[in-house]
């Protein structure tokens, strides 16, 4: 059911999920939705929820990643290196879609706490507030890009570095 709203969200915007639209693309029964999900807010809740949970698997990851911290946040901020229908990638679309229609604080402070969870590790990681901020806006930068940047080789064309030529600069500025 939860899948089914936050699909909805993500393709059509919130309108769109409506308990009707949400029960028939769970294929469950209106009453069986309303029994789990008695409310808009119990649906926008679990979504925040399950938003919560993957941040964290997702810093588990990144503290564990062998090529550190700040290699791990910037390749996996390339749209290019999100798998298509990632389920951590429709979460934050979804709870970004729900944050941006005004009428869920609990929604926006989510995404707030996602961008300090992961603020916090790559500071760990740097030790300077101004390079992990500096990560941060170019790991924002990335997914917000539309088309590939993980290109191993410069492109003339383009213009533009190799994403391994930026992630060691900003190694870089940590040490």
């Amino acid at each position: 059911m939860l899948d089914a709203f936050e699909q909805l969200v993500t393709t059509g915007g919130e309108r769109a999920a409506t308990f009707d639209a949400v029960a028939a693309a769970a294929g469950v029964s209106k009453g069986g939705l309303l029994y789990h999900f008695p409310s808009r807010e119990s649906l926008v809740d679990g979504l925040v929820d399950r938003l919560g949970a993957l941040v964290e698997a997702d810093v588990v990851e990144m503290t564990s990643a062998s090529g550190g911290v700040v290699d791990y946040f910037i390749r996996t901020s390339s749209p290019s290196s999100i798998p298509a229908d990632d389920p951590f990638d429709r979460c934050i679309t979804a709870v970004t879609g729900l944050a941006s229609s005004g009428r869920w604080p609990r929604a926006v402070a989510a995404l707030t706490q996602m961008q300090q969870r992961w603020y916090d590790v790559v500071l760990e990681a740097v030790g300077d507030p101004a390079v992990a901020r500096l990560v941060c806006l170019v790991a924002d930068g990335l997914y917000f890009t539309p088309g590939p940047f993980d290109q191993e080789a410069v492109d003339p064309e383009e213009g533009r570095a190799p994403i391994g030529d930026v992630v060691e600069l900003l190694r870089g500025l940590s040490r």
